[in-house]
């Protein structure tokens, strides 16, 4: 017997597995040339997967790996024998004997005059732009050289001009920048489609598309509202995607550059999970390698007097919030109980989905508990108030910013007034413009470590960074406070692992009578799988007690704020960073982080207590009646 039919024999109890591995025996490759070089490739793959796959270059704009396509762009064209007309390299399937070429004179020269149109139309503001050499729309522009204007549009604006009509004007479109979190200028909009596509394809929220027709059309939010009277979460997964400048996070960079460079107050840094194992892929370290050490050596020579690990905040969230779910399980409670960590999500329950406060935790994020903590128990141990301390929160995510904007995370000074817990928040690739801008490059320095009292943290606090990783760690802690005889082993809670979009798995906890419980537990990643999740929940098709949210698909370590990248694998790469970095640790459990101890002993007293509730807790407001009240406006 073979071995493809020993294999089958044993796969046939599974009759996918099976037809998977039948079809993998029988696929026939398929012969094409490029520019006259031949090659094999498998069916169904597109030219531009092709050409990518054996090293040509083919111009897009459109196209990106992780959303579905469009070929609206018209940059990808090839010329194929036998075709009248130049095809599309991302919609076209390759065929037996195909013959394409890349670089023919004709496919150059389109190429150019559809560049040359688009800069027509493109502000000249490079120099002062946010997305200022790391910019797709850039690189085509001085790949191809085009260093002059279309002469057909010049021809026909001086025309429209003398006439006053100004039909080929490019339209204008207002500076938005009503959310703390994201701005949009889209006059640097090159129409590519790629933010109205990720609106919809991952998070179904659908509050980008194209307006208007013709020389008129752009991209704009539902009868072109202001994005903070949107349903938008400012998740930035549009500003991720975006390949031009047109939709970034609300830059903070040279506030924060302002401080550094005056030092007249105590600068203090803190950062995210997601952000070092980002910065590993930024600076290619191979996959085993802990970047911390790196990034904290970074950050203080940037200039920051202390700096935290937003990772010890994560130990704190799981102290209280896990506090928290015994405390519902054991005497009642609003179930399920949702986590309450991801401010994109705690934006779609207060925009859409309101009558669900009561079942959100109340504990603040991780990066709002370091926030108040650092401005509280910190500055007493400096024997500071809280209006000499700048604290720069550095996160993956662009809806952190408007988180710290919140009113009600601000403690008062001496003087009186309310100073907010965070200051400023960089996104990731704020913070890479930094560096760069201070001339730092971490790679090359030797480790540093994180500051104490709030710099040690256990590997269970990192996992925040990944979908699954808040119940991952919660249930660690639970499990040993519950008395739970037999628990799940270290890193084999498999269940909650991994980037399908919606999970669910029983954790055996015990009740204060010492029953057995089985806690129905569930981890959503994306905003289009939040809402297929929360329709079964309504309908009652499905119950759990507890559930992690996050907003962005495969967690905090995709966030809006990340950077930007063209590997459809990266997500996957940062996933398995994560995972090695708990694997490595030698404290993986939240409750037995000696700094968590430290801070109840000497000024939390307790998790759920008095001080915890007034630090580390919060409320939810209902922000839906903003949103109807601007479509009831709409419609006099």
């Amino acid at each position: 017997m073979s071995m493809l039919s020993s294999v089958l024999n044993k796969a046939s109890v599974n009759p996918k597995l099976t037809r998977s591995l039948a079809t993998a025996a029988t696929e026939k490759m398929v012969n094409i040339s490029i520019n006259g070089r031949k090659f094999q490739v498998k069916p169904k793959t597109t030219v531009l997967d092709a050409a990518k796959a054996n090293g040509f270059y083919i111009p897009t704009l459109c196209y990106h790996p992780r959303l579905p396509i469009a070929g609206n762009c018209r940059l990808c064209l090839v010329d194929v024998k036998g075709s009248w007309k130049p095809l599309t390299a991302c919609t076209t399937e390759v065929w037996e004997g195909m013959e394409i070429e890349t670089d023919t004179p004709a496919v150059v020269e389109t190429v150019r005059s559809s560049l040359s149109m688009m800069r027509e139309e493109h502000p000249n503001d490079c120099m002062t732009c946010e997305s200022n050499g790391n910019c797709e729309f850039q690189d085509l522009i001085y790949r191809y050289q085009i260093d002059a204007q279309h002469p057909v549009r010049t021809l026909l604006k001086n025309k429209f001009k003398k006439s006053n009509h100004n039909i080929t004007e490019p339209c204008y479109s207002p500076f938005d920048d009503s959310t703390f979190s994201i701005a949009r200028d889209m006059n640097k909009c090159v129409k590519c489609g790629r933010c109205v596509r990720a609106c919809h394809h991952f998070q179904n929220i659908n509050i980008l598309g194209f307006i208007n027709r013709a020389g008129y059309e752009r991209v704009g939010t539902p009868m072109d509202r202001p994005m903070n009277f949107t349903k938008c979460v400012e998740c930035g997964q549009c500003s991720q995607v975006c390949p031009v400048g047109a939709i970034t996070e609300r830059n903070e960079v040279i506030e924060v550059l302002r401080q550094l460079d005056s030092k007249r107050k105590i600068l203090v840094c803190s950062t995210a999970p997601a952000i070092r194992v980002a910065l590993a892929e930024e600076f290619n370290a191979d996959p085993d390698f802990n970047f911390t050490g790196k990034m904290v050596a970074g950050l203080r020579k940037l200039g920051f007097d202390y700096i935290f690990d937003t990772n010890f905040s994560a130990d704190l969230t799981i102290m209280e919030e896990g506090t928290e779910l015994i405390n519902r399980l054991n005497n009642g409670g609003k179930f399920p109980m949702f986590t309450s960590c991801c401010p994109g999500w705690i934006n779609m329950v207060e925009k859409s989905y309101p009558e669900l406060r009561e079942n959100l935790s109340t504990c603040k994020s991780p990066q709002q508990m370091i926030g108040a903590v650092i401005k509280s128990y910190f500055a007493k141990k400096l024997g500071v108030s809280t209006e000499d301390i700048i604290h720069v929160s550095v996160m993956p995510c662009t809806a952190k910013k408007g988180e710290a904007k919140r009113p009600e995370f601000v403690q008062k000074g001496k003087d009186g007034k309310n100073y907010p817990d965070i200051d400023y928040v960089l996104t990731t690739r704020e913070l890479l413009t930094l560096m760069k801008l201070k001339k730092v490059n971490p790679a090359e320095l030797a480790d540093d470590k994180f500051d104490s009292p709030l710099g040690i943290s256990s590997s269970a606090g990192n996992l925040f960074g990944v979908t699954g990783g808040v119940m991952e760690a919660a249930v660690r802690t639970a499990q040993i406070i519950t008395g739970v005889e037999n628990p799940i082993p270290l890193g084999e809670l498999k269940a909650v692992r991994g980037l399908e979009g919606i999970k669910a798995a029983t954790v055996p906890l015990k009740t204060k009578e010492g029953k057995d419980i089985n806690v129905r537990a569930a981890v959503v990643s994306g905003g289009a799988n939040i809402q297929k999740f929360l329709e079964k929940i309504k309908n009652k098709e499905v119950e759990f007690d507890f559930v992690e949210m996050m907003m962005c698909p495969g967690g905090c370590i995709n966030g809006g704020g990340q950077p930007k990248s063209a590997d459809p694998k990266i997500v996957t790469k940062k996933m398995q960073r994560m995972y090695t970095m708990d694997e490595q640790a030698t404290l993986r459990l939240s409750h037995e982080n000696e700094e968590i101890k430290q801070i109840y002993k000497e000024f939390l007293i307790e998790p759920n207590g008095h001080l915890s509730h007034e630090l580390l807790h919060t409320h939810y407001n209902d922000r839906s009646k903003a949103i109807q009240d601007m479509s009831l406006h709409e419609k006099k």
